[in-house]
Order: C-alpha cells, then structure tokens, then sequence
C-alpha cells in the first residue's frame, strides 16, 4: 500500500506543478517555472492530494463535505509549508498579502477556494484513473518504482535545500559589502583623502556589481519561480527588494539596448535603400 502511496504522490505533484504552471504563467504571458525543486513537481500538492485521497475518500458519498474539509485541510497544509520554508531558510516562497482575505500571507479566500476545487476534481475524476494507472504496474515492479521516485524527490530536495540557504546567504554576503563599502568611505573620508575614497568607492562598486550578476546569473531563476518573494527578516527583505530593484534596471537598460539598436538597423536600412535608389 505504502507504494502506491508513494507514486500516487509523484503524480499528483506533477499534475499540480502542471497546475501552478499554467495559471502562473498564463497572466504572466511567459512561462513561469513554479516551485522549490528542480524537478517538474511540486510536493506540497502530493501532500494535499494523498490527504484528499485518505482522509476524505470515505465522504465520496458527500461533495460539498469534500470540497468543504478539501478547502480547509489544504490550507493548513500550505500555511504550514510556508511557515516551516520560513524557519528554515528566513524566506518566504509566496506572500498573499495583496489578497483579500488573507492569513499572515501564507494562505487566502481565493486560492483556499480553488484547492477546494482541485479536491473535488481529484477525488472524483483524477484519483481513480490514477489508480487505474497504477494497477497496471506490474506488483513485482510496484516496489522498485517507488524507490526510484523516493530517490529522486530525496536528492533533489537535498540540492534544492543547499541551493536556498545559498542563496539566503548569497543575499546576507551582497549586504555585507555594501556595508563594507560604507565604512571604508567614511573612514578614508575622516582621514581626509577624498581622492582616494572615490578610488576605492569605485574598485568596490565593480566588485560588488561583479558578485550581483554572478549572484543573478545563479540564483535568478528563483525569483522567476516565486515571484512575491519576501521574508519576514528585515534584513533580509530589504536586500531582497535592492535585488528586485536591481533586476529591474537590467531588464529596462536591456530594453532600451535593444529598442536603440532596432533604430540604428532601420535607418541603416533606410540609407541603404536611399544609397540604392541614388
């Protein structure tokens, strides 16, 4: 039983990373990676579809008690989830805060609504082909299939966890330049070598921008994975919004490049059709 458990699992965090997928990236007009791991999964909808499946399968008789305690065991879930990403890596992963409704960020009206929808769906029409799906493995294979599925959600949250405490510190290490920077100037500034302080001020700069393209070259796609990114920690979420912020002026500098090179091949375009027509 405990593997069918366990590839029930796998599926259902697929289906729901295909799920956050889509209506992410829909709105967003741009595919938009969701989750915490590498992989195409997202466990905290495996989670949520076996407590669907084990919990409020014997209310199969009773929709609108499956789509109540769906709603609300969910949620519990994910304000757990996020409570606990928290503790651990000082980040929060979403913030619903801009949403009506809301408790502490974690959880909302609006998206507690649609795991009630998603629990309904599940128990009626997804978790019996599922479980015709894996009655067609054959039971000396049942065993091995799950291990496999353990191995790779266990090496990947292994990675995807040094991954986030690397980045939270990444985060820490651009604050502590910064600061570095600071008191180097006011200190040269006190000795009255002002020349040298922009020297410096300058050196410093470039190294700290050096450490923030490596740091988004790295990091970036977490941002793009969860976009309403924040942490309780001020510190922390300071450097956060320096970094979004940062992020914005590439993407604009980057957009202006590109609009002023558009420019400069039409009317390179333009003189050639004139140098023609002469």
């Amino acid at each position: 039983m405990i593997d069918r458990y366990i590839i029930s699992f796998m599926i259902y965090s697929f289906l729901g990373y295909l799920s956050e997928v889509t209506y992410c990236s829909i709105p967003a007009k741009r595919f938009v990676n969701r989750g915490f791991l590498y992989g195409p999964y997202l466990p905290i909808y495996g989670f949520g579809g076996l407590i669907v499946v084990i919990i409020l399968s014997p209310l199969h008789a009773h929709p609108i008690a499956v789509f109540a305690l769906a709603m609300i065991l969910t949620s519990i879930l994910e304000y757990f989830t996020s409570w606990l990403l928290e503790k651990l890596f000082s980040i929060k992963l979403w913030d619903y805060s801009r949403y009506k409704l809301n408790i502490n960020g974690r959880v909302c009206l609006l998206n507690s609504t649609l795991f009630g929808i998603m629990g309904i769906v599940l128990e009626y029409m997804v978790n019996p082909f599922v479980s015709r799906l894996i009655d067609r493995i054959p039971l000396d294979l049942l065993h091995s299939v799950a291990l496999i599925a353990v191995s790779i959600i266990s090496v990947d949250t292994a990675v995807s966890t040094l991954k986030m405490i690397s980045f939270r510190e990444g985060l820490k290490r651009i604050r502590a330049m910064r600061n570095e920077l600071d008191e180097k100037i006011k200190a040269i500034h006190g000795e009255g070598k002002a020349e040298l302080a922009l020297e410096l001020k300058a050196r410093m700069e470039e190294n700290i921008e050096h450490f923030r393209s490596y740091f988004h070259e790295k990091y970036s796609h977490i941002v793009k994975a969860n976009p309403t990114l924040t942490a309780r920690n001020n510190e922390i979420r300071n450097q956060l919004a320096l970094y979004k912020e940062w992020i914005d002026e590439r993407r604009k500098l980057k957009r202006k490049y590109k609009e002023e090179l558009s420019h400069v091949d039409s009317r390179h375009i333009e003189e050639i059709r004139e140098h023609k027509h002469d």
